[in-house]
């Protein structure tokens, strides 16, 4: 009986090693945008689509979202947004300097790291780079005023 809790035991460990730690990297491959009403700076809630140039995703945040997550292209050193609702049309074209990769588990895709973030051209009211390194450290790269 005690060789049989032994092999399970050692089966337990062995099977825990299986496990990838993908998701688990403190890097962000996305810079967090958020929202604000040009006139009072408060949060805005947003109801837009939101696509980016040459890429097949889209998505719609939630209707009470102040704020989302956009990847960057790390294969293009821009990336142009584009934010649509039935009413309007706003695009936000972002530059990095710098992608550095992070390789947290070899099981796991690589992320990046994107250094040097900077706003290329916008047409909403007004864009401000407050943070231009994406990493869990920073809660909002891009504040969006309209």
């Amino acid at each position: 009986m005690r060789k049989f809790g032994i092999i399970l035991f050692a089966l337990a460990i062995l099977s825990c090693q299986e496990i990838e730690n993908c998701g688990t990297d403190n890097n962000q491959d996305f810079m967090i945008v958020r929202f604000y009403d040009l006139e009072s700076e408060a949060s805005k809630k947003i109801g837009f689509t939101i696509t980016a140039e040459n890429s097949p995703y889209s998505f719609t945040p939630f209707t009470d979202s102040t704020g989302v997550g956009l990847p960057l292209n790390p294969d293009d050193p821009t990336t142009t947004f584009f934010f649509d609702s039935d009413t309007s049309h706003f695009e936000v074209e972002i530059s990095y300097t710098e992608k550095q990769v992070s390789i947290f588990d070899p099981a796991c895709d690589p992320s990046y790291i994107f250094v040097g973030l900077d706003t290329v051209r916008q047409t909403f009211d007004s864009t401000v780079v407050v943070g231009t390194v994406t990493n869990r450290l920073i809660d909002t790269n891009v504040e969006i005023y309209f």
